[in-house]
């Protein structure tokens, strides 16, 4: 039996550890995923201190009794070291974005995360816009690209503003992170392009949600994971972030055969891991900024027959494909007694 046959993972963002754990089930692995603990906040700041404080005792004592059944742990977050710290062995750290990313630049988070990288057995990055801010850290971590599995789940329900309707759909949300001014722009050069039968639809998500629908965007709500991809399948094209990087909601699009508008960053899709190579995007070779030459690939996109990427997605974001890249870290980092 492996070392890693029982692994306990912390924290599930984009539903990585989620889709990584149900594929190492199905290969015989004994995986488990805890949540971390929410509170919801209350009027009065004093509950909400209470219910916090109650709320995470209860979580520590939960994780204490998942602790002793699983000896190795995966951390789905460098920022998240304090609350586990006293129970950790040897663990991997996987890095999602924000800590690595912003956080570890601000003096009260920056010894926290270097504290993380110092002692994890190995390290994950998950998308390459990062790997700039976690390799002087760690040379050795791996890009360990985000699974999705789209085309695996069955899809939920439509919402009944969008039954029988043409549209295009914006996945990500309205904020600065996923490409602020920049959405709003090609949103803006869109609608002025595709005719009013086209509808132009987005979440209802983001500090930038209201200038979106000002813009011409129908807003949905936010969603169960089913209901969502529904959305995604029922698309003439989809637009993603205006970043340079494709997060889960880019890939599912591409997993689920809906033709996928994205601008990218030559200098992170640059050929040095598999997943990098070529996506099957349109506009990728565009600017982030060039609204114009973004919205006219969606009509392109609309006029054209939709592109198969799905075999793309499976032979490098699938989730037996991101689990292999995590099997292979935990054989060199695991797999030596000394480690253990």
């Amino acid at each position: 039996m492996t070392t890693w046959q029982k692994m306990l993972h912390l924290g599930d963002p984009a539903f990585t550890a989620t889709v990584l754990a149900r594929e190492a089930r199905r290969r015989g692995y004994d995986w488990k995923v805890m949540q971390w603990a929410r509170t919801p906040l209350h009027t009065n700041p004093l509950v909400t201190k209470a219910h916090r404080a109650a709320r995470g005792l209860a979580w520590e004592a939960h994780f204490a009794a998942n602790r002793a059944r699983y000896p190795l742990i995966h951390l789905h977050s460098a920022l998240a070291l304090p609350h586990v710290k006293w129970a950790l062995g040897s663990y991997a750290l996987h890095l999602h974005g924000t800590d690595i990313r912003t956080q570890q630049y601000k003096p009260e988070y920056r010894a926290r995360i270097l504290d993380a990288l110092d002692g994890a057995a190995v390290v994950y990055y998950s998308t390459p816009d990062i790997r700039e801010h976690t390799l002087p850290l760690r040379p050795d971590a791996r890009l360990a690209p985000v699974p999705v599995a789209g085309s695996t789940t069955p899809l939920g329900a439509l919402p009944s503003e969008l039954a029988g309707r043409d549209y295009v759909f914006f996945t990500s949300r309205w904020e600065e992170v996923k490409g602020g001014e920049h959405q709003i722009d090609t949103l803006r050069a869109l609608r002025s392009l595709l005719p009013k039968s086209v509808a132009i639809v987005g979440m209802d998500w983001g500090p930038n949600a209201e200038r979106a629908r000002d813009a011409g965007a129908v807003l949905i709500s936010k969603r169960p994971y089913p209901d969502y991809l529904a959305v995604i399948a029922g698309a003439k094209a989809a637009i993603g972030q205006n970043s340079g990087v494709m997060g889960a909601s880019e890939l599912d699009a591409l997993d689920l055969n809906t033709p996928l508008v994205a601008p990218l960053n030559p200098a992170w899709y640059d050929g040095s891991s598999p997943s990098l190579v070529s996506p099957p995007v349109l506009g990728g070779d565009l600017a982030v900024d060039d609204a114009e030459g973004l919205a006219l690939q969606v009509l392109r996109a609309l006029e054209a027959p939709a592109p198969s990427t799905h075999d793309w997605i499976q032979c490098h974001h699938s989730p037996a494909a991101t689990l292999d890249v995590v099997l292979a870290g935990y054989a060199e980092a695991f797999g030596n007694p000394k480690n253990q």
